[in-house]
């Protein structure tokens, strides 16, 4: 399964230019980081819908993004996986209230689980890392590949790096990180994008400054 991990500026929302590419990569899955259809949120506003968003999806390859999804009245900061106009959810358990996640979301209370094609996706999202009860439930799942898409700032990327490195070795599966780079005016996000084998070894790595993407078979 080749999968094309996009580690993008926070204030890039065009997610197109990038499925692009992977189709025309024949890559099998193109993967995204936290609030990458919208930015981090660190106030109630408007969102786009999850159905405005998945229309623009044009091509076959499978997506996976994040986005704020209002459900039932209630917004969640949500990690999607979709595929020919089906999709599955992920609902962000814990909220990071230093960024005032817990002013603008509801947690959610499920572990993150993508039945695929391609497999088992287990997900968490950024703070959820640093929870080590996040991953000993996601291990009972048995998935192939854990995604955590983020938006992890750079002055404590040195734990983001280190926490997955961890988590990877803990579950014994191959971890996926996708973060942002670039400064929304808040913050300054810090990349380094890897994915991390079962072993605890990085096999790939992107630096804390460039949008670029990480292409990867599994």
């Amino acid at each position: 399964m080749l999968i094309h991990v996009v580690q993008k500026n926070i204030n890039t929302l065009e997610l197109n230019r990038f499925i692009e590419s992977a189709y025309d990569d024949k890559a099998d899955l193109v993967s995204f980081g936290e609030l990458s259809t919208s930015g981090c949120l660190y106030k109630l506003k408007e969102v786009s819908e999850l159905k405005d968003i998945l229309i623009q999806i044009k091509h076959p390859t499978g997506v996976m993004f994040g986005c704020p999804q209002e459900i039932d009245g209630i917004l969640y900061n949500t990690y999607v996986y979709c595929k020919n106009g089906e999709y599955q959810i992920y609902k962000k358990i814990n909220l990071f209230s230093p960024m005032d996640e817990d002013k603008t979301y509801q947690p959610g209370n499920k572990p993150g689980l993508f039945e695929t094609e391609y497999g088992k996706f287990g997900v968490a999202i950024c703070y959820d890392i640093r929870f080590p009860n996040i991953f000993s439930d996601l291990k009972k799942l048995s998935p192939d590949i854990i995604f955590i898409p983020a938006a992890f700032p750079r002055v404590r990327i040195k734990d983001w790096e280190e926490l997955l490195v961890q988590r990877a070795i803990e579950t014994k599966t191959t971890l996926i990180g996708i973060n942002s780079v670039g400064d929304d005016g808040i913050n300054e996000f810090g990349g380094r994008s890897m994915v991390v084998d079962s072993s605890g070894k990085i096999i790939i790595k992107a630096d804390e400054i460039s949008e670029t993407v990480l292409k990867i078979n599994l």
